[in-house]
């Protein structure tokens, strides 16, 4: 591993935390053709998910760069783009390195974990595929870490640097796997789909961001509710800088909405045992965003959202069932699993459209063009 001027030396990694160290390391990067990459965030400690760290590792050496230590880091993140990327899971990446920095690679990734999809492999995580090519036992210890602390202590560096430390070697084994079965373009695929909807706006960016899950099943005289809970919540996160579920799950944000809708006239404290925990000014401005749901005209209640897919009986809706045989047939001989193949929804949406051709299989259903050119035979079988 070659040393850089100025950084830390950590047990197998060069910990980047100041520009001239930076600078050398796009240096290196520069003569590089691929890197693997990672990032360590603060999503489950405060209200901004924001990068905390990024790992890499390339030419056989690993590195951790520190986003929050107050350097520019335009010229690393415009050289890295160039590269091929190698990420496990690469769409919570490529959403959180957008939203914190713009950034957007410019050459193929590779994912490793679709890989192991693609392949069929039971177990698709990195400590799975670590330990069945290396036989290591990853720690866990990191899971939950607070990444934007400084400093990190040696256990949490030592941690993120694993996480990329074997991503090289196990895209290599795992491209060799995908062209033995001829399933490159597949994988090649599936990595396109990743980078393009990583590249679409956040929903919590979204107007509407407010429809949470659940909401759908709702009246407009419960939605209301919802909405402005939700607009209390996230107010109340922001202030105290804490994700939006420490201070109400989803689910009990939906359970209230639902329940204080249709009990308009029993006292708050009554409700849902959760608000037990709403004391104080916690309670008062909880109770402010209740009652402005009460005060809120009918002609302002949000309606529910409109639904894209039909309602009613299908044509062939009897079909239905033996298309997601076929398909779970043919996923069994190619080892994988059927919702990777085609989903239920994807399959519905093939057998009121009908396509006759690949293309249009993938227009109406979302799939990829590999999984609808080995799903045509059954659905014309099936369909004509």
């Amino acid at each position: 591993m070659e040393k850089i001027s100025g950084a830390k030396i950590g047990s197998g990694y060069t910990y980047v935390e100041n520009a001239q160290s930076l600078a050398r390391l796009v240096q290196m990067l520069r003569a590089t053709a691929r890197a693997a990459m990672d990032t360590e965030a603060a999503s489950l400690h405060h209200y901004c998910h924001k990068v905390c760290l990024i790992q890499l590792s390339f030419s056989g050496a690993n590195y951790i760069i520190d986003p929050l230590a107050g350097f520019s880091l335009s010229e690393f993140l415009e050289v890295l783009a160039q590269k091929e990327l190698i990420f496990q899971g690469a769409d919570y990446d490529l959403r959180i390195l957008k939203k914190s920095f713009g950034f957007r690679p410019k050459a193929p990734i590779f994912d490793t974990m679709l890989a192991a999809q693609v392949l069929g492999y039971p177990k698709i995580g990195l400590a799975a595929l670590v330990e069945r090519f290396f036989g290591v036992i990853m720690s866990k210890h990191g899971q939950k870490a607070d990444w934007s602390k400084r400093p990190l202590p040696e256990r949490l560096l030592t941690y993120a640097s694993d996480d990329t430390k074997y991503l090289e070697p196990i895209a290599d084994a795992l491209t060799e796997s995908l062209r033995q079965l001829n399933r490159i373009d597949w994988h090649r695929e599936c990595c396109e789909r990743v980078v393009k909807t990583s590249g679409l706006p956040d929903r919590n960016e979204e107007k509407e961001a407010w429809r949470v899950k659940g909401s759908s099943r709702m009246a407009p005289h419960e939605l209301v509710f919802v909405h402005k809970l939700w607009k209390w919540r996230d107010e109340e996160a922001l202030s105290k800088d804490l994700p939006a579920f420490y201070i109400l799950k989803n689910e009990d944000l939906i359970a209230l909405a639902g329940w204080r809708a249709n009990n308009p006239k029993i006292p708050l404290h009554q409700g849902p045992s959760f608000l037990k925990r709403f004391t104080g000014e916690n309670l008062a401005r909880l109770e402010n965003a209740i009652r402005s749901a009460e005060n809120t005209p009918r002609t302002e209640w949000p309606l529910p959202k409109k639904r894209t897919e039909w309602t009613g009986k299908l044509p062939d809706q009897e079909k239905l069932e033996p298309l997601l045989a076929a398909c779970k047939t043919l996923a069994k001989t190619l080892q994988i699993e059927p919702s990777f193949l085609a989903s239920r929804t994807a399959l519905t949406a093939v057998i009121q459209h009908r396509p006759q051709s690949a293309e249009e299989i993938t227009e109406v259903s979302g799939m990829m063009r590999w999984q609808a050119e080995l799903l045509i035979p059954a659905i014309k079988t099936l369909l004509f």
